[in-house]
């Protein structure tokens, strides 16, 4: 299978989506609700964009979802329920019938996304917004969307709105569509592009950087430092002799950054006991790879996304723009010895 239909339909819910989620922000964030740290105006997107592209999907294909949000903690919160299924009526008047009917079918699309194991050789998984607060400070995030093939990444979209299309020309245009199939390469698209197009045609095939020397790499990481040790990244980064100023933003845009090779090296690792969600890594995993990168946990392994929802057998995320990149930052990081660091500081 080459997966063009699958990739066509996947492309255009998330450019709906990417579009759906611009406008709650425009209308939900302000001043006043980043002042007040208010979490609500991602809850309503996360929750518009997660039904919308499991209920756009799932009318094509018969393939489960492994997603982020409950559709039964959605239908406890009615005051909620009624903004999300007022902006994806207002938008996309024919996804779900009128009135309550409608309710019923929009929190259900939700919760059969709410999947607890993956039991079907193809499998969705999705992260209708990753990047809470780089979504609520109007900074970086994305709409993730992934399929799985016997539980391993296949196919890749990510959705960045806010991402400029061009790293170094932060006042140029905004908002890029990266995607990916297995053996096919890694493309970027302007939404625009991707819309029309639909990523059959068009866009630019992208590729990592050709940096070779690691004291020249430049890192990505989070920007919310309880994602991370910085402490510990800084250890691994002197063992590389690598000085760059790192790139700190939200969500699976650091991915792209690798992707586009714009940085060479993304680490992530908060504590031992945090256990990564497959939904935030699944779409960046394959774009990254295809694009001629390496994602391995800290011990050089690949991610398992074969055990629910969370990478249970894999610590910590080393995401480079080649093997021999890779090859080296496994290395620090076994110097380093991450574990006894980590251990130390509990």
């Amino acid at each position: 299978m080459d997966f063009a239909e699958e990739r066509k339909a996947a492309i255009q819910a998330v450019c709906n989506a990417c579009r759906l989620c611009v406008k709650i922000q425009g209308e939900l964030v302000s001043e006043d609700t980043i002042t007040k740290k208010d979490r609500s105006p991602v809850t309503v997107a996360d929750y518009s964009a997660q039904a919308l592209i499991i209920k756009q999907l799932t009318e094509k294909f018969d393939y489960p979802f492994i997603a982020e949000e409950s559709g039964d903690a959605l239908s406890k919160e009615p005051e909620v329920l009624n903004k999300v299924f007022q902006h994806v009526s207002d938008e996309f008047p024919n996804l779900f019938n009128e009135g309550e009917e409608g309710k019923i079918e929009l929190v259900h699309a939700i919760e059969s996304g709410h999947k607890k194991n993956q039991d079907t050789e193809l499998w969705w998984t999705l992260d209708p917004i990753d990047g809470t607060m780089g979504f609520l400070r109007r900074g970086q995030y994305a709409v993730a969307l992934c399929l799985l093939q016997d539980n391993e990444p296949i196919l890749g979209v990510l959705g960045c709105p806010s991402f400029p299309v061009d790293w170094n020309d932060q006042e140029g245009p905004k908002g890029v569509i990266l995607a990916a199939v297995k053996g096919q390469g890694a493309f970027q698209y302007t939404i625009d592009e991707a819309e029309e197009s639909l990523g059959v045609e068009g866009g630019k095939k992208i590729s990592t950087s050709n940096v070779s020397n690691i004291e020249e790499c430049i890192l990505t990481e989070s920007f919310v430092k309880s994602h991370g040790n910085q402490s510990l990244t800084s250890k691994i980064l002197n063992e590389l002799n690598a000085q760059a100023e790192p790139i700190r933003i939200d969500s699976q845009c650091k991915y792209s950054l690798i992707a586009r090779g714009d940085v060479s090296l993304y680490l992530r690792l908060s504590s031992l006991s945090y256990q990564e969600k497959i939904w935030d890594h699944g779409a960046g995993v394959i774009i990254v790879t295809e694009a001629g990168g390496c994602v391995s946990d800290y011990s050089g392994n690949p991610l398992d996304f074969s055990a629910g929802h969370k990478l249970i057998n894999n610590t910590g995320i080393c995401c480079t723009s080649s093997p021999e990149i890779h090859e080296a930052v496994i290395q620090a990081i076994a110097k380093v010895d991450h574990i006894q660091v980590l251990s130390s500081n509990i």
